[in-house]
């Protein structure tokens, strides 16, 4: 199934005069990478996220973001930590002193130590975690949704390809047939053009060499793989399973046979139709780059 790595997906709600957003976007990535942007009262549930989000994605890089949008007239609910900040300003007094730097010790430089603050405690924190979580889940199947309906446009456009390589191989399995027949021909009339008459030739012995010749221009069994692979591609672009680096492979097979055949056939029409489906192939990659 073709679901593109791209999307965007968001979800809100008010709660208790609260406002909260959730906003995710992906991109192409070799793997799921998830990075979250949360508020520093949920800084704790980042491995939460990472296991929602793999619940529906296997691929693509993540970013999920959610913010808090309160009423101004409520109180910040974070609370200093003071053995903490004793801790820190401890800890850069004694860097001062190894360093020999003369600067004093300002509050900015404190102020960088982000583990001084601590969440306010708060009896309904769970319960706004699990709204956040539920809020998640809408924008989650919001951003599927996009991928999905993305990845139905990149199907669309690798199949019509993929057809027309099919199509091609068709084409080129009647041209060898031809281009092994006149090949055959220009042998046998430029055997007997130079020998013109004066040596004697077994007639068997010339038609089994240049038959094997002639064999050697044989691209059945490329073509057949070739489109084996070609089928078992288009069975894959629309199984229900997510097939990207299935279908990454298949292109590499395809374009294994078609150099075979290009290199075997030594004739300038098969050469130009395989250019063409190369060509293609390489839409084709660009294209799944992109599929999850």
């Amino acid at each position: 199934m073709i679901v593109s790595m791209t999307g965007f997906g968001r979800a809100s709600k008010v709660i208790k005069k609260m406002n909260i957003n959730v906003e995710l976007r992906s991109i192409n990535s070799k793997y799921l990478e998830v990075n979250s942007r949360v508020p520093m009262i949920f800084s704790d549930k980042e491995s939460e996220i990472k296991e929602l989000i793999n619940q529906k994605i296997s691929r693509g890089k993540v970013t999920v973001t959610v913010s808090l949008d309160k009423n101004s007239n409520q109180a910040t609910n974070l609370q200093i930590q003071p053995e903490i900040v004793k801790e820190y300003f401890k800890l850069l007094s004694q860097i001062k002193k190894a360093t020999g730097i003369k600067e004093d010790i300002k509050l900015e430089h404190v102020l960088k130590f982000s583990e001084i603050f601590k969440p306010e405690e708060s009896d309904d924190l769970d319960e706004k975690w699990e709204e956040v979580k539920k809020i998640m889940v809408v924008a989650l199947n919001d951003l599927c949704k996009m991928k999905k309906s993305e990845g139905n446009t990149l199907e669309k456009d690798i199949l019509g390809r993929i057809n027309f390589m099919s199509k091609t191989l068709d084409l080129i399995v009647k041209q060898s047939a031809k281009n092994i027949k006149d090949t055959k021909q220009r042998l046998l009339d430029k055997v007997n053009s130079l020998l013109d008459g004066t040596v004697q030739i077994d007639p068997n012995r010339l038609e089994y060499e240049i038959t094997m010749i002639s064999d050697r221009m044989d691209i059945t069994e490329e073509v057949v793989r070739g489109k084996s692979h070609i089928e078992y591609f288009k069975k894959n672009v629309k199984d229900k399973e997510l097939s990207g680096r299935r279908l990454n492979f298949l292109v590499q097979e395809i374009n294994r046979e078609i150099n075979t055949i290009a290199s075997k056939s030594n004739n300038s029409s098969i050469s130009q139709n395989v250019v063409e489906m190369k060509e293609e192939l390489e839409k084709i990659k660009e294209q799944l780059a992109n599929v999850e």
